[in-house]
């Protein structure tokens, strides 16, 4: 496995929800087999999306402990949205018909040059331009040596 993937802020959240079940552990191989050959990618709403949940649902924790976590997460990408991704967004829109933030986030794969868009949220196995949108728990992380 080659091709970049970019992944959607519900497999983080699934990855760490003890709550999950097959869903916390198709996730966790996921982020393992992304991370072991540093093909994952995430952008500053992926975080931000990440920060807000983790605020919630794991109010106890110490904030420098959950700071901390999060800037490590960056070092998969810490871009921020630009004009010519809300621009993309707005044909992904019109092409797929899906909620802003995720064409947001396909816009955000699309213009870092990802094979992959790694989502529950929308059609498993939909296309924008090259970016070709895998659903994690009906997909292996496997399966995708032989596509990319």
């Amino acid at each position: 496995m080659t091709a970049r993937v970019f992944v959607d802020t519900n497999v983080l959240i699934y990855a760490r929800d003890r709550k999950a079940g097959d869903k916390r552990a198709a996730a966790r191989a996921w982020l393992q087999a992304l991370g072991a050959d540093g093909r994952m990618l995430v952008n500053r709403q992926v975080i931000n999306e990440l920060t807000r949940w983790i605020l919630a649902r794991e109010a106890g924790r110490a904030l420098d402990d959950v700071r901390e976590e999060l800037d490590a997460l960056g070092y998969w990408g810490q871009k921020a949205i630009d004009d010519e991704e809300i621009d993309i967004a707005w044909d992904v829109r019109r092409q797929l018909g899906y909620g802003w933030y995720d064409c947001l986030l396909i816009a955000a794969a699309h213009q870092a040059g990802c094979q992959f868009f790694l989502t529950e949220d929308v059609a498993d196995g939909a296309r924008y331009g090259g970016v070709t949108l895998i659903n994690p728990f009906t997909t292996a992380p496997d399966a995708l040596s032989s596509e990319s």
